[in-house]
């Protein structure tokens, strides 16, 4: 499982979120089912080092000092907001479950070697790259690894085909398409060539018989 400790700062409300931005830290807030929502702030040069890498399976560990005392917060990321104009993040949401209780997330499908049908020439398409699970932070894994490498033209991976560790629960019907593996554009149009070919030859031989006849 992938884990980030980040340093952060308590954050009074009466700083304001774009003076704060001016100073080189972003604004963020910290709340769940047992946790009092409080505001808090960190380095942007210590969050942006991780951003790209982080989803919502990584465990987050928030170090804090207030009052001359240590303090270490286990959340994970829910939110990040960013400037409409620039792109720049310019406030995080961090959440803490309940402990023992299941969290809704999306889990990555991290697909795995090449399809038969790619072999072929065809095109593997991921319906979806992420599936929305129910599962406790103990059970959270990194990503969904699923071997494609049997896939054939037309062959479609299903969620029921997932190969789900124990403690996650897809809250998507298991007959929901993951990916399908399609044939290439030019085996399609040549299928169909086909077929409109044998749809006209019956007649060609029909005409045929007439003319003999008379």
């Amino acid at each position: 499982m992938h884990e980030l400790t980040l340093t952060v700062e308590p954050r009074s409300k009466e700083v304001k979120a774009k003076d704060l931005l001016k100073t080189g830290k972003i604004p963020a807030v910290v709340y769940g089912p047992d946790v009092e929502p409080f505001s808090i702030s960190l380095y942007k040069v210590d969050i942006m080092k991780h951003i790209n890498h982080l989803s919502e399976t990584t465990v987050i560990t928030l170090v804090m000092e207030e009052n001359g005392e240590r303090k270490e917060i286990h959340g994970f990321l829910k939110a990040v907001q960013r400037d409409r104009v620039t792109d720049s993040v310019i406030h995080i949401d961090f959440y803490v479950p309940a402990k023992g209780h299941k969290m809704e997330i999306h889990i990555p499908i991290n697909f795995i070697g090449k399809a038969k049908g790619v072999e072929k020439g065809g095109i593997l398409e991921h319906v979806m790259t992420e599936l929305p699970v129910e599962v406790l932070p103990k059970d959270i894994v990194d990503s969904i690894d699923v071997n494609v490498e049997h896939l054939d033209f037309g062959d479609v991976l299903r969620v029921k085909d997932l190969p789900l560790p124990e403690g996650i629960k897809p809250l998507l019907d298991l007959e929901e398409t993951v990916a399908v593996v399609e044939a290439p554009r030019a085996a399609i149009v040549e299928e169909v060539v086909e077929a409109a070919e044998e749809e006209v030859e019956p007649e060609v031989i029909e005409k045929g018989k007439k003319e003999e006849e008379e």
